[in-house]
């Protein structure tokens, strides 16, 4: 019923509101609009001014909802009333503020919240700290499962709903690159800080750990500050209910094995003491090289994410290239091409969804399956078994083949210059040395003069978002990659 430009439900009116979940229903995975809209966590209280009231059941739910869904919840509203233009959300008088602590960057919903202790506000101001640190993007919502990481995915879950009562403690993670292992590990971590289901979280690289490691053994310093950095490793990794470390391989065989029997210790206590931890790697520990020998006898806790299967490269394309505004029946086509033609990782999938946005967006391309052909032609990769004949490269032939492509000499990438026609090839070959090695980021900045594993990650970034912007360029990155891998 609209009186004075207001419309209250219920009454007829509850209508409009199922309606805009059939929208959402259908514009979201089952597992998003199941646990954010199901339940009733989202109701309408009415209408006003074309803004619609719309009622959370608690707080994470509103904030949640207002950071991740608000394109789609503003689209099933211009479906169903056009004339509803905004949404504001307010949190049920219901909502137990204390159950979950919402940590987000996004606008928080002012609520009343109860007092906590010091210690208390202290860990969830390091749990928001670690949010911060992951990607935005890594949840379990955007996760796409399929054949090749199903099982790998249900057991991430379950760690992150349960951490105390997991089968596996330790969990080793492990796969090639760009698979998604880190999405699921930084995923676990998200999942247990928003839902409260850890009380303390630490999320660290192997390339930090062998850090926290060294300050313990500096000779350098004196014997109280080692003590004191002793203390501070003891407390950060072995008191946190949960403990995720990333990329464990970068660890084999450093320091004679200190380093890694230091971890170990670390992992026996965390085990006794039934606090879960969880590897990633890009092997199971049985097959890392030199691993210290304590680590291999939790091999049986190993699931692999594997290299996407078709169905899976579909619908990865699908959800990344969705804002492509081409016709439906065009783009599948499109899509079905590539994931046929394209049989490489994640992370090479989603170098072609840049290309495809690139061209769409910045050339205003009226993209179809025979143009994208010759734009695209580098992602005719034939099939796995050839890949497998040819041979795989190594940090020292890719510098060899961006040197000669640039027409400067090996020695110049280890150099200090900052002329482009010298570092931009050099964060070139950085990227791809990320993309086709196995190699650390740590391992892979040692080979170019020394360079820290932040000024690797700022290098393969730079390339990235120069992809982005420029099809030329990343057209050239796609030829040059070509020769790295025939």
């Amino acid at each position: 019923m609209l009186i004075d430009n207001v419309i209250r439900l219920p009454n007829a009116s509850l209508s409009v509101w199922d309606d805009v979940l059939s929208c959402l229903r259908s514009s979201l995975s089952a597992n998003s609009f199941d646990m954010w809209f199901g339940k009733k966590n989202l109701t309408l209280d009415g209408i006003e001014d074309g803004c619609a009231n719309l009622i959370a059941a608690n707080e994470l739910v509103a904030s949640w909802i207002n950071g991740q869904f608000r394109d789609a919840i503003l689209n099933a509203f211009k479906q169903v009333l056009p004339e509803v233009s905004d949404y504001k959300i307010s949190v049920s008088k219901n909502s137990k503020a204390s159950q979950v602590q919402v940590l987000s960057t996004e606008p928080e919903v002012v609520v009343h919240k109860p007092q906590v202790l010091r210690e208390e506000k202290e860990q969830q101001s390091e749990n928001a700290a670690i949010l911060k640190s992951f990607y935005p993007n890594y949840s379990f919502d955007t996760f796409v499962e399929g054949d090749s990481n199903k099982i790998a995915l249900a057991m991430c879950r379950s760690i992150a709903e349960n951490p105390c009562e997991s089968a596996m403690n330790p969990f080793f993670l492990f796969g090639g690159p760009g698979v998604g292992k880190t999405h699921l590990l930084q995923s676990i971590g998200r999942y247990a800080i928003m839902y409260k289901t850890a009380s303390s979280v630490v999320y660290r690289t192997s390339e930090q750990f062998l850090k926290d490691f060294m300050r313990t053994q500096d000779p350098n310093a004196s014997r109280l500050e080692r003590a004191e950095a002793t203390a501070e490793l003891r407390h950060l990794y072995e008191d946190s209910q949960l403990l995720l470390i990333d990329d464990i391989q970068v660890l084999a065989g450093k320091g004679r094995g200190a380093t890694e029997k230091a971890l170990f210790d670390v992992l026996q206590k965390r085990v006794a003491a039934k606090r879960e931890t969880v590897f990633c790697a890009d092997r199971r520990p049985s097959e890392i090289p030199n691993l210290y020998e304590g680590f291999i006898r939790f091999d049986g806790n190993s699931i692999a994410v594997n290299v996407p299967d078709l169905m899976t490269r579909l619908n990865i394309l699908r959800r990344k290239a969705a804002k492509l505004q081409i016709p439906a029946e065009e783009r599948e086509r499109i899509f079905h091409w590539v994931a046929t033609h394209q049989r490489g990782n994640v992370r090479e999938i989603e170098g072609v969804v840049t290309k495809l946005l690139a061209y769409h967006d910045l050339l205003g391309v009226n993209l179809t399956l025979e143009t994208f052909k010759e734009l695209c032609e580098s992602c005719n990769v034939t099939s796995p078994a050839d890949i497998a004949d040819k041979p795989i490269p190594t940090i020292s032939s890719i510098k060899e083949i961006v040197a000669m492509a640039y027409h400067i000499s090996v020695e110049s990438l280890n150099a200090n210059s900052r002329v482009k026609s010298i570092s931009e090839p050099r964060k070139i070959a950085m990227y791809f040395c990320r993309e086709l090695t196995k190699e650390s980021l740590l391992s892979i900045g040692f080979q170019f003069g020394g360079r820290n594993y932040s000024t690797v990650i700022a290098s393969i970034k730079a390339v990235e978002r120069e992809m982005q912007h420029s099809p030329e360029f990343a057209e050239e990155i796609e030829k040059l990659r070509e020769k790295l891998v025939n």
